[in-house]
Formats: structure tokens, C-alpha cells, sequence
């Protein structure tokens, strides 16, 4: 499909809202998977009015915009990301420490678009060739707490600051290519790649990347348990199991930004009591921890009439993955028969919303529609249980299994749900398996990490990621720890096409010619399906009505705190 046409697409999920035809719908069908499915037919793309809200007052100076209480699920290990990597830990040393560039938060832009822009540095970077980026940075200091006691953050802070990246970041093996950081002048930071890294920007802008920390206190382990800042907000406390405390830092390099005053991160684990404490307004918005799927929607609307509600998906890698060391799944006829025998729209009815997973998620620039065969592969997404059958008798097979199916069932509401429906839809084509439902840090272990599960089958994603790189590299260049399955490294080393794929979208800098390339990579990765992309439920970021100009992203970074304020 053409660029345009695509945008269109993605336009008119983004911009519906829940109105009331649509909920008058929800409650004709009794809220039901049904009736979410009657609300919004396929083929309708109806854009609904935004909820009403109250006539906006000015905007309040900076730093007299109220406290926000943003939700979260639980406790961060550590505020040490080197240590501790996870968006609980990211979530909190975003609002302390900045980074060089960081996603864009604004009107009218997509919660899983991922655009770069500046943060630290006053500008996108300089690029006299292929690989030296020139940062340029605003005249920032150090909170005044000892020992750093308000100094200046100078390109020193970043030198350093990447030194332990490339030593110690859980991620630093996608930015492998970078052969040196150099401070050049106090405000100016150079960075050398060995060679053309297409995903370099996306990475200094990522919400899970280098966050700028104190030099001083490298190898102190004081930062796991203290933060200081020169972002944002000040760290101002930590209770367990209960909240983590902000306020804005008045000698942040943003005069006119943050507008609130404060943030609160309440930690509140479970769903009921999180969607009371919405309701009741002791909640001011959601976050990065999904809490409010499509059937929760109706009753959530009547109850917050003035609330805002932004549609987004489960942006991870989902997906169903074999042990390919196991004789049935070494032969790729027999993985292309599962997937067409994989009904991917009962999977998006039972959870109400839901988008056809690409290798790397739902990310919206990079995303080609397999439902609409926007590649020449996608037909082994499309269900079609007789030619499933063909291409397992073909390989020689009536039937296969029983292998155990292996899962986190608490991963969201829908996930057991997911996992029966998975096995009915396998036994239809003759492909037994049976449900295992696994605690998380087993699950964890053995699943998300990389793929270490042995003669069975798993159900799970390992990553939300910013750029299909990310992805690619983590998960599909052999020798990677994080290989995505058991098995896959043979299997890689002898498949020079796709390797080869991977490699020329990898060092393209042209935005259109690497979108491109990465849609080769796709529809590579759509024949062999050495795993096969599932789909993404749907799910909603909520924030309260008398909270204004919040554009909220589906990021760790919450760079969408930039910019609200709470109506007094």
C-alpha cells in the first residue's frame, strides 16, 4: 500500500476516541467480545467526537501546575538502569536525567511513532559524513547536593557517561559501531562510528538507552538507591510499595518546561484498585503499565465522562515460538502451515482491539500490514486451515505433538484466554499441544530473556521496542544471548539471505530506503517463521479530565510530561 494510504490507516486508529454512539453499542451487547466487535464493525473506521471537556483556562507559569499522580504497577529493583534494566527504573531516571535526544511528545503524534528529537542537545546533531554525528548541548548543571553540588554538565559528562555504556549497558551491543565519543569543547560532544549505523539516532533517543548520570559517583552504588539530578524534576523520596516523589527542578536548561510542579508515581498492582482510584481521581493518568484494555472502556466512560481515553496496542514482539532443534520444526513448511492455521481475528474479537504483530511489534513507522498482504509473504499470515494441512502432509506429517505449550498467564487479562484458543485453533490442523502456564520469573527465564525452553512450544514477546534494528539485533544475529528461539543459531548461520537483509537496512541512513529494507526483511522473515508474529490486544492511556496538554506516548521516557498541567 502507498505511504499515504498507510498513514491514512494509522490515522483513524489513533484518532478514535471512545464516544457515546459507541458506548451505547458496548451496552446493547452486553460489553461483550460481541459487542465491542458490533461497536466498531471491520471495514468501519468511524472517528468519533473527543470527550467533552471544560473550557480551558491559560496556561499556568512553570512550575504552578500542580502535582500529577501517574500510575505504575509496581516497584522499581533499583534507579541504576546499568544494574536494574526495566521501564519501572527507566520510568524514574527519566524525570531526573536527560538524555542527548529523546521522543517527541505533541499533538497529533502517535503513541508508538518513536520520532527523535532533541533533549540535552540544543539541536539534531551535525553530520559532516556517514559517521560522526556533532552534538551541541544547552548550558546545563548538577543538582547542588554533594558531591557534585551544582557544577555545570559539560560533553565530559557524556564521554564518560559512554564509556560505562559500552562497558556495562545491557544494550550496548547495538551500538557496537560507535568507535568513540570525544568532548571537543565544554557544549559540544563528538561521536565516531566505524561504519554507518542506520538506527543510531533512534538509539540516543531511546527510553532505553543512556540516560546522562553523575560521573562521580560511577562504582559507588549510590546511584541504585539515590538520584541527582539535571533533567527535569528532583528526586525528592521513595516509599515501597507505595510511591515515588518528584519536583520540578528549578534550574532545569528548559526555563519554560516542566509547567507541573510535582509527580507522584503511585504504585498500585492490581487493576481493580487502580481503575477505582481513576475513578475516584486519586489516579491522575495512566503510564507505561496497561491497566485499562478495550471491555473496560464502557463502564470507565460512564463513570469519567470528562476523561480522555487514547487507543493504542501492546506494542512487543508477540509471538509463538518452537524449539527448532525438535525434527517437525526444522522443516519451514511445517512452521508456515501453523501460522496459516493461526485465525489472527478470533484472537483480536476475544480481546475486543488488536493489530497483526510484526516481528518487532506495532511500531507505526516501520509497520506493513501482513492482513493486507503489503508484502509478497504475507499470504502465510492469512488463515487457511486446508492449505495448512496440505503443507504438513507435504512435509510428511499428519499430525504433530503433543508438545507443551508454555506461557505467563498473568501477563494481561486476556493471556489464558489467548493460549486455549491457540491450542483449539492448532488441534483443527492436527498440531496437539498442551497449556502450560508458568510463573513469571520461570517464564522469564526461560522465554523473554532469550529462547532457552526445551521440546515444547511458548507464547510470549521479549521486547517494545523503537526501531526493527533493535529487534533484529537482539534476537536474530546468530551468536546474540538473546537469540529469540532454541535452535535458531544453525538455522541463522546457513540463511545468508536473511542475514544479508538485515545487514543492508542496518547501514542505510536514508529513512525511505531503509523503510524499504526492513520490509525485505519482513517478508524473509514471513517465509521462514522461524517464529510466527501473533497479535497485539488493544489497550488505553487514560488521564483525567482536569489534567490539559497531556500527549501522552507509550514510552518509559515519559517525555509527555513535559508539557501538562492539572486545573486547579
Amino acid at each position: 500500500m502507498a505511504m499515504s494510504a498507510e498513514k491514512g490507516y494509522w490515522d483513524r486508529l489513533w484518532q478514535r476516541r471512545v464516544g457515546r454512539r459507541r458506548f451505547l453499542a458496548y451496552i446493547a451487547a452486553g460489553a461483550t467480545g460481541a459487542g465491542l466487535a458490533a461497536a466498531c464493525r471491520p471495514g468501519e473506521q468511524e472517528v468519533l467526537p473527543a470527550p467533552t471537556t471544560p473550557e480551558a483556562r491559560p496556561t499556568p507559569p512553570p512550575g504552578q501546575g500542580g502535582t500529577l499522580v501517574l500510575h505504575d504497577n509496581g516497584d522499581p529493583p533499583s534507579f541504576d538502569s546499568y544494574k536494574t534494566w526495566g521501564y519501572r527504573t527507566h520510568q524514574a531516571m527519566s524525570l531526573v536525567y536527560p538524555k542527548l535526544l529523546k521522543y517527541k511528545s505533541a499533538p497529533g503524534v502517535d503513541p508508538l511513532a518513536y520520532e527523535i528529537v532533541p533533549d540535552l542537545a540544543v539541536a539534531m546533531p551535525e553530520q559532516p559524513d556517514a559517521t560522526t554525528y556533532i552534538f551541541k548541548l544547552h548550558p546545563a548543571q548538577w543538582e547542588n547536593k554533594p558531591p557534585l553540588n551544582g557544577r555545570p554538565l559539560t560533553a565530559e559528562d557524556i564521554a564518560k557517561n559512554w564509556e560505562r555504556f559500552k562497558a556495562e549497558h545491557p544494550n550496548r551491543g547495538i551500538t557496537a559501531d560507535v568507535d568513540r565519543v570525544e568532548a571537543m569543547a565544554p557544549d559540544t560532544v563528538r561521536f565516531v562510528l566505524s561504519r554507518p549505523l542506520g538506527a543510531f539516532l533512534n538509539y540516543m533517543g531511546s527510553h532505553g538507552m543512556m540516560y546522562i548520570m553523575p560521573y562521580e559517583l560511577f562504582g559507588t552504588g549510590q546511584l541504585e538507591k539515590d538520584m541527582w539530578s539535571a533533567g527535569r524534576f528532583v528526586f525528592r523520596g521513595y516509599q515501597v510499595g507505595a510511591e515515588i516523589r518528584f519536583e520540578r527542578n528549578p534550574n532545569y536548561f528548559r526555563k519554560d518546561r516542566p509547567i507541573l510542579g510535582g509527580t507522584v508515581i503511585r504504585i498500585v498492582p492490581d487493576v481493580a484498585t487502580t481503575q477505582a482510584q481513576l475513578r475516584t481521581g486519586q489516579i491522575d493518568a495512566t503510564g507505561f503499565a496497561v491497566m485499562v484494555t478495550p471491555k473496560d472502556v464502557p463502564s470507565l466512560k460512564r463513570d469519567m465522562p470528562n476523561a480522555t481515553f487514547t487507543p493504542f496496542f501492546r506494542h512487543v514482539n508477540e509471538w509463538l515460538g518452537f524449539d527448532l532443534r525438535e525434527a517437525p520444526f526444522q522443516d519451514k513448511r511445517v512452521r508456515q502451515a501453523i501460522s496459516m492455521g493461526i485465525n489472527r481475528d478470533e484472537f483480536v474479537t476475544l480481546s475486543g482491539e488488536g493489530l497483526w504483530s510484526m516481528p518487532y511489534g506495532a511500531l507505526k513507522l516501520w509497520y506493513f500490514d501482513p492482513k493486507r498482504n503489503e508484502f509478497p509473504n504475507a499470504r502465510y499470515y492469512q488463515y487457511n486451515p486446508q492449505e495448512a494441512r496440505a503443507l504438513l502432509r507435504a512435509a510428511g506429517y499428519e499430525r504433530i505433538g503433543p508438545y507443551d505449550l508454555i506461557f505467563y498467564q498473568d501477563r494481561y487479562a486476556e493471556q489464558r484466554d489467548y493460549a486455549a484458543l491457540l491450542q483449539q485453533q492448532l488441534r483443527a490442523i492436527g498440531v496437539e499441544v498442551n497449556l502450560k502456564p508458568m510463573p513469571y520469573a520461570e517464564f522469564y527465564s526461560l522465554a523473554i530473556v532469550a529462547g532457552r525452553w526445551e521440546k515444547a512450544l511458548a507464547y510470549g514477546s521479549n521486547l517494545a521496542s523503537d526501531d526493527p534494528d533493535q529487534i533484529f539485533t537482539f534476537f536474530w544475529t546468530p551468536g546474540s544471548p538473546r537469540l529469540v528461539a532454541p535452535g535458531l543459531d544453525p538455522l541463522l548461520r546457513q540463511d545468508t539471505e536473511l542475514l544479508s537483509a538485515i545487514e543492508r537496512q542496518k547501514r542505510e541512513l536514508d529513512f525511505n530506503r531503509r523503510r524499504e529494507l526492513v520490509r525485505e526483511v519482513v517478508n524473509i522473515m514471513a517465509d521462514r517463521m522461524y517464529n510466527i508474529p501473533m497479535v497485539l490486544p488493544g489497550a488505553y492511556h487514560v488521564h483525567q479530565g482536569s489534567v490539559r496538554n497531556m500527549n501522552w506516548i507509550f514510552s518509559a521516557g515519559l517525555e509527555y510530561l513535559d508539557d501538562p498541567y492539572k486545573e486547579q
